[in-house]
């Protein structure tokens, strides 16, 4: 009887515990997708002036000649990524702000675009975490092929 008793009070709080993770990740998963991205949660960027490019914990950072960069086509590159939302900024406004969010759970990433010294700086960073798995060097480097921009 005490077997009985120990397996039937062990499989009860096994599926608790199952139903605590399960509404946890549910409830991290709404958070992460909905939570509010403002201009506030942007990341601050020390620029630089050097062309090229910089991997960065979390995040990517580029430079551009502005003569080899359409700036509008760039815009309009930004904005049609899926799962994308503009937060501010215009092309006569800058800096562009862009909101992404990841498929699955909707992890938010930002990306910024001005120009400043003749270049154009584009920085693509996640809003929470430690790293973002190269998603924004990718993100950035398929703007950059689309457009026929040289690294």
């Amino acid at each position: 009887m005490n077997g009985l008793q120990l397996s039937f009070g062990s499989s009860w709080f096994l599926g608790l515990v199952a139903l605590v993770v399960v509404l946890c990740g549910l409830g991290a998963a709404l958070f992460f997708r909905f939570v509010p991205v403002s201009r506030a949660d942007v990341p601050a960027v020390t620029t630089r002036s050097a062309v090229g490019d910089t991997e960065l914990a979390g995040g990517f950072y580029a430079v551009r000649p502005l003569e080899a960069v359409n700036l509008s086509a760039l815009e309009q590159q930004i904005a049609h990524t899926a799962r994308t939302q503009r937060v501010s900024g215009s092309l006569d406004n800058m800096p562009l702000v862009f909101v992404h969010r990841s498929k699955v759970w909707g992890f938010p990433d930002v990306t910024q675009v001005w120009v400043e010294g003749g270049f154009v700086h584009i920085y693509s960073h996640l809003v929470y975490g430690g790293s973002d798995l190269g998603v924004n060097q990718d993100r950035m480097v398929g703007w950059f092929a689309a457009l026929g921009i040289q690294p």
